[in-house]
C-alpha cells in the first residue's frame, strides 16, 4: 500500500512539474524531465540482439525465470535491431555489475548498451509481481 501511495504522489508531482517517472525493480521512483529523456546516457543490460522482433520475442519467451526482458528497437550501422534488455541503470558501473552477475548466475553473456536518451521500447514485459519492467532508470 505504501508503494502505491508513493507512486501516486510521484505521478502527481511529475505531472505538475512536466516530468515523467518510472519505477525500478527495487520500487525506487525516479523523475526525469522530457529534455533529460532525450539527452542523458542510460545504460541497458542486454541479453540478446536480434534482426527481427519475432526472434527477440522468442528469446524473451524462453529466457530463464527472473530475467524478464523489455525489447528495444534501435539502429546499428543503419540496420534495425531488437535488443532484449533485462534491466536499466543510471550509471555504467551499476549496469556492468548487473551484467557480471547475470553471466555468473545464468551463464548468459550479458553486455551493457549505453543509449543517449530513453530507448524505443517496443515490448514491455511485466515482472512476476505484475509491475511493468522499467524502461528508464529515472
Amino acid at each position: 500500500m505504501y508503494v502505491m501511495k508513493k507512486m501516486l504522489f510521484i505521478a502527481i508531482m511529475a505531472l505538475m512539474s512536466n516530468c515523467c517517472f518510472a519505477v525500478n525493480a527495487e520500487t525506487d521512483v525516479f523523475a526525469i524531465t522530457a529534455k533529460q529523456m532525450q539527452t542523458k546516457k542510460i545504460y541497458y543490460v542486454v541479453l540478446g540482439s536480434f534482426n527481427t522482433l519475432k526472434d527477440a520475442k522468442r528469446f524473451n519467451y524462453f529466457a530463464p525465470d527472473g530475467l524478464e526482458c523489455n525489447i528495444y528497437k534501435t539502429k546499428v550501422k543503419g540496420k534495425t535491431v531488437y535488443r532484449a534488455c533485462c534491466n536499466v541503470f543510471k550509471t555504467a558501473n551499476e549496469a556492468h555489475e548487473c551484467a557480471r552477475e547475470i553471466q555468473k548466475n545464468y551463464g548468459i553473456n550479458a553486455w551493457v548498451w549505453a543509449s543517449v536518451g530513453v530507448a524505443n521500447c517496443v515490448v514491455q514485459e511485466t515482472a512476476l509481481s505484475g509491475e511493468p519492467i522499467p524502461v528508464s532508470p529515472y
